[in-house]
């Protein structure tokens, strides 16, 4: 019996011990982190999808974009382009470009060889606004490119830009205004100081030449009585509601009105909502479907607060009477019946129940922009989530180091019960 104990080895004994005396305590630690690990995987899933919902969300909301898509063509996209948004009326229009909008731009002719005087104000005017440059401030022989930066960078400039033209043996300081329209006017106007070379500047105010006039665009809309509107900026959002013109080159006399047409994109607004009704049916089914999600108090508000809403009235009606419905899994459905019939009698209406102010998107919008920020509610639970995974990480390494000293604590008994055994071995051999 001895012999046998001899032959077996301290540490494969103590392993085997700490082994068992270890077995249920990691369970139960490995399980817990199991535990919090799913569960944090399960909630940065959910703010993912929340985050790219309400993506989805707001893209619908953009004054470029909606649900309720329209197409828009134009006879003649060289002159002119359009995009319509969900809120356009279907129609036909007639348009005539008779000018475009332009900033206002001047050149001042300079002689390269010259020296730039080295005193004196160059006062610039845009629309009322001015501002002053004084030479005095320029560095060390400035050149006219010192002359330039230095308008730029004015503290005062709100609107206007300098840049250097060479043509020969003429440089050209070519300023102009960054906004287009008759109102962003430029006027300059020089104040000499007493070096004689500011006749330059004041030489090069009184040659001045026009490169471009401040105007505004002008259309005519209509063919027979037509209605003109005047804009500061080539892209009209105000003329056709919903619609966004484009103004690309000014039509001469004789020249045919571009035609405009405004209709509904059926194809696209079913594409549209059907995208949208996925994203949300993703979302709530992956709650319903995460063991982890479905027991979460948090997940499930999402999911209650979600239903809440598509429960409520927009405009004075529901959305199932506009076709947006639950089935009986719980899944949102659209019923094409009723929903053609809705875009038909009021699209308008029908616009705002989803996209408008206090629409559908709207509340969805409020609802989903607590959870899915990166210091939102989600991003606090994971960080508790977090927290408490991190402690079990602690509790194993405390756990472990424990089990090291029980581990050494049974190899020194066992070594000792094999010296010992093996000192009565050799004392009984000597009777």
């Amino acid at each position: 019996m001895a012999s046998s104990f001899l032959s077996i080895d301290p540490q494969y004994l103590a392993s085997q011990y700490t082994q068992i005396e270890r077995a249920s305590k990691d369970q139960l630690l490995a399980g817990r982190s199991k535990q919090f690990t799913a569960q944090l995987d399960a909630i940065k899933k959910l703010q993912t999808s929340l985050s790219g919902f309400l993506t989805q969300i707001k893209d619908f909301r953009s004054a470029d974009k909606s649900i309720l898509a329209n197409t828009a063509t134009s006879s003649s996209e060289s002159t002119l382009s359009i995009k319509a948004g969900g809120n356009a009326v279907a129609g036909n229009y007639e348009i005539f470009v008779e000018q475009l909008a332009q900033n206002h731009q001047l050149a001042l002719s300079f002689d390269p060889t010259a020296t730039l005087a080295t005193d004196g104000e160059l006062s610039i005017d845009l629309a009322g606004s001015s501002f002053s440059v004084d030479l005095a401030g320029l560095p060390a022989n400035a050149k006219l490119s010192d002359l330039a930066a230095a308008i730029n960078n004015h503290a005062d400039n709100d609107g206007v830009s300098a840049t250097l033209v060479r043509s020969g043996t003429e440089t050209f300081l070519v300023i102009s205004s960054d906004e287009s329209g008759a109102a962003n006017q430029l006027n300059l106007s020089f104040t000499p100081g007493a070096d004689p070379a500011g006749a330059d500047i004041t030489a090069a105010l009184a040659g001045q030449k026009e490169l471009k006039a401040a105007q505004d665009a002008i259309v005519r809309l209509g063919s027979d009585t037509a209605i003109s509107v005047t804009s500061s900026s080539n892209t009209l959002t105000d003329v056709i509601e919903g619609v966004t013109l484009d103004l690309l080159k000014a039509q001469t006399a004789g020249d045919s009105p571009v035609s405009v047409k405004v209709g509904q994109d059926d194809e696209a607004i079913k594409k549209n909502l059907q995208s949208f009704i996925d994203g949300y049916n993703n979302i709530v089914g992956s709650i319903s479907k995460d063991t982890n999600l479905k027991n979460d108090s948090m997940a499930r508000s999402v999911q209650n607060q979600f239903r809440a809403i598509f429960q409520g009235t927009f405009e004075g009606s529901t959305l199932y009477s506009v076709g947006i419905e639950f089935d009986r899994n719980g899944k949102l459905n659209i019923d094409t019946e009723r929903f053609d019939a809705a875009l038909q009698k009021d699209p308008a209406k029908l616009e705002t129940m989803l996209s408008g102010d206090n629409g559908m998107l709207a509340k969805l919008e409020t609802t989903i922009e607590p959870y899915s920020k990166s210091f939102g509610l989600l991003g606090d639970k994971q960080k508790t989530i977090q927290a408490s995974l991190d402690l079990i990480t602690e509790k194993q390494k405390r756990h472990d180091y424990s089990m090291e000293l029980t581990y050494k604590r049974y190899l020194s008994q066992f070594t000792q019960m094999q010296v010992t055994i093996a000192q009565l071995e050799s004392s009984m051999g000597q009777f």
